[in-house]
C-alpha cells in the first residue's frame, strides 16, 4: 500500500495530525498522489469545510481510498464534528472512497480570543460562551487527541 498526505493547516494543529501519520505510517508514505493508492486529505476548518485552497487537488482523489482529518476550534461534541467531516466528504469527487474519518479540536490564535473579548462587552450571552471554547480548546489537539487520531487512521488502513 502507498500513502501520500495532502494537509492544508492555517495554524499548525492539522500539520500535527499530519506528522503522526508520517511517523506512524513514513515507510508507506510516497510524495505523488498519482503513485498512491490511498490519500490522506487533511484540513483545518473553514467556514464549516474544507480549506477552499484544496480545491484544485481533490480531482486527483477520483478512485482514490482517503482517510478524512482535521481539526476545527469550535466543537467538543461528535455530533459537530460528523458534520464537518460529512463536508469534508461531499467535496470529494465521484469515485472516491472515504475509508476514515478524525476531526478533533484545534487551538485558535490569541488574536481570536481578544476579538471575543471584546465582542463580549456588547453581547456577553453570545459571545462569553465562544471565550468558554477557545480556553477548552488551548492545547489542542494534545496527546490524547494525538492517539485517538493513530487508532483511527490504523484501523482505516487495516480495512
Amino acid at each position: 500500500m502507498s500513502i501520500a498526505i495532502i494537509c492544508s493547516s492555517k495554524t499548525g494543529n492539522t500539520l500535527k495530525l499530519a506528522q503522526r501519520a508520517r511517523e506512524v505510517l513514513g515507510e508507506k508514505i510516497v510524495d505523488s498522489v498519482a503513485d498512491a493508492d490511498t490519500v490522506l486529505l487533511g484540513s483545518w476548518t473553514d467556514k464549516g469545510g474544507l480549506d477552499p485552497s484544496l480545491a484544485k487537488t481533490l480531482p486527483q482523489l477520483a478512485d482514490k481510498r482517503v482517510f478524512l482529518f482535521g481539526t476545527c476550534g469550535f466543537g467538543g461534541s461528535q455530533a459537530y464534528y460528523d458534520r464537518v467531516l460529512d463536508r469534508f466528504a461531499s467535496a470529494l469527487p465521484e469515485g472516491a472512497q472515504v475509508i476514515g474519518r478524525f476531526m478533533c479540536q484545534g487551538q485558535m490564535p490569541p488574536a481570536v480570543r481578544e476579538r471575543y473579548v471584546q465582542m463580549a462587552e456588547k453581547d456577553p450571552a453570545h459571545f462569553e460562551p465562544m471565550i468558554e471554547n477557545f480556553d477548552r480548546a488551548l492545547g489542542h489537539p494534545n496527546d490524547s487527541d494525538l492517539e485517538a487520531f493513530q487508532e483511527a487512521l490504523l484501523k482505516a488502513m487495516d480495512s
